[in-house]
């Protein structure tokens, strides 16, 4: 039952901060924080960047009267002190995709536009942060000291690898709970699992392919894809198939680009979507330029372009908990000979991961390539009737008036790194975007004012609810 006078003052609270927020999402989004893997800096192990957005984040926390902390530069912390050393946390991340090509607004400058809100990261992740920072700072706010002490998370690294976290985690305690807002309401409490491979193919002799690109990440739906190829414009066809998106033109000395536009989005959502790199594929078996050992890889890419069921490859896979298998191949290169294709593959826990790869493995030999996996991580679940997953759909459906229930999902968020975490917004499903609006991952990433402002009221009752929990 929701205490009115308690809304009441959540409601004022969000009214009162909402210029605010939208001011910190601003400045969080016009730091262009890619992560870059491997950078090992000290205090920035995921470069300057990265760096910079935890600071950021820091900053805005401490402004809201949070007692700000680092683990090195892996993980940001902001504490409300409670009664007990016990957390109840947040973790969102400071990193973002990389923004890719087809924006039509400069992706690090946030755009505020018929109630909405552009640019890279407003959903995934920095507007939820900036929500889940404003969500605690209402405990100080109400000066209130809470049961178990309030700690959230500003992870660094969630976009290639989570890596922050098990560094954070190797010198921390696990909080009692901890929520995310980094996916869908209402909650997910089952992640599926998630499989990353990349098929290498044989080295090809004169081959007619010079370079090909997709998406800038291997968990990303490529929205564009080029291909430059070893013929002259004058001897290639118009394309038949999707002409509307194929783009021909020279680009000299006998070379001529392909450029395809699709549809973009997350690999772990691909209804939708159109993968770009599948339209070149298509146009380039049009032709039939491609002979031998070429169009044997081609062979190859069919498979694993034909859909995003993995039925093709043989991987196809559904159950009732997690639902169906997904499979996206998401970024491809010509290198040393060789034309390189990642698949991103989310599965339900029905699947074995290792016969997975071994079908995997015999595709990829029967059309003389080499598959390397890359990550294999097994399916995340916490019981939909524990106390604390029922008091956050029992909120956000107080909220909403929903009889929603807890779902699954593909995508993979902090909350499989620890014992007990779910996802909790702040997306809504379904959510019709404009046409000048995008996913998050894609272009013109997008998020709602009024999306965003519900879930920081939303957030702050959940928080004071799961106060309330015997954890």
């Amino acid at each position: 039952m929701m205490d009115k006078e308690l809304e009441k003052r959540v409601d004022e609270y969000v009214d009162e901060v909402w210029g605010n927020v939208l001011d910190d999402i601003a400045t969080l989004v016009a730091v262009p924080s890619v992560a870059i893997e491997g950078a090992n800096k000290p205090g920035a192990p995921f470069g300057k960047d990265s760096r910079a957005a935890l600071d950021c984040a820091l900053g805005i926390a401490a402004k809201l009267g949070y007692q700000t902390s680092d683990d090195e530069g892996y993980m940001g912390m902001a504490d409300i002190p409670g009664e007990s050393e016990r957390q109840i946390a947040t973790i969102a991340h400071v990193d973002v995709v990389p923004a890719g090509p087809g924006w039509n607004t400069d992706p690090f400058t946030m755009v505020r536009r018929d109630g909405w809100l552009l640019g890279r990261g407003v959903i995934d992740d920095k507007g939820p942060a900036v929500l889940g920072l404003y969500a605690g700072a209402f405990l100080l706010r109400e000066g209130v000291t809470p049961r178990y002490t309030f700690r959230a998370l500003l992870g660094c690294d969630e976009e290639t690898g989570m890596k922050d976290v098990p560094h954070y985690l190797s010198t921390h305690e696990d909080p009692a709970f901890l929520f995310t807002p980094d996916a869908e309401f209402p909650v997910c409490n089952a992640e599926k699992g998630q499989f990353g491979a990349t098929f290498t193919s044989g080295v090809i002799a004169d081959g007619k392919i010079l370079s090909w690109s997709g998406a800038e990440a291997t968990n990303a739906v490529p929205s564009q894809s080029i291909c430059e190829v070893a013929v002259d414009a004058s001897e290639l066809p118009a394309p038949v198939a999707n002409a509307d998106r194929l783009t021909i033109e020279p680009v000299g000395d006998g070379r001529t680009r392909i450029m395809a536009q699709g549809i973009g989005g997350h690999a772990s959502m691909p209804e939708g979507t159109l993968n770009a790199i599948a339209l070149v594929l298509g146009y380039l078996k049009e032709t039939g330029i491609c002979k031998g050992d070429e169009a044997q890889a081609l062979e190859l890419l069919s498979i694993i372009h034909a859909d995003t069921t993995g039925s093709a490859l043989g991987v196809a896979a559904s159950n009732d908990a997690f639902g169906p298998l997904t499979l996206n191949g998401g970024t491809i290169e010509v290198k040393e000979g060789r034309i390189l294709q990642t698949i991103d593959v989310r599965l339900p826990n029905c699947v074995n991961l290792t016969e997975l790869e071994d079908t995997c493995r015999a595709v990829a030999e029967r059309f003389g390539a080499t598959l390397n996996v890359d990550h294999a991580v097994e399916a995340f679940y916490i019981p939909a009737d524990s106390p604390a997953v029922k008091t956050l759909i029992d909120t956000y459906n107080d909220v909403t008036g929903e009889n929603a229930t807890p779902f699954s999902m593909g995508g993979g968020t902090y909350a499989r790194k620890f014992k007990s975490a779910v996802s909790f917004g702040a997306e809504t499903h379904g959510l019709v975007l404009p046409e000048w609006a995008g996913l998050m991952h894609g272009p013109n990433e997008a998020a709602s004012e009024a999306q965003l402002k519900q879930a920081l009221k939303i957030y702050i009752l959940a928080i004071f609810r799961l106060m309330e929990l015997d954890l």
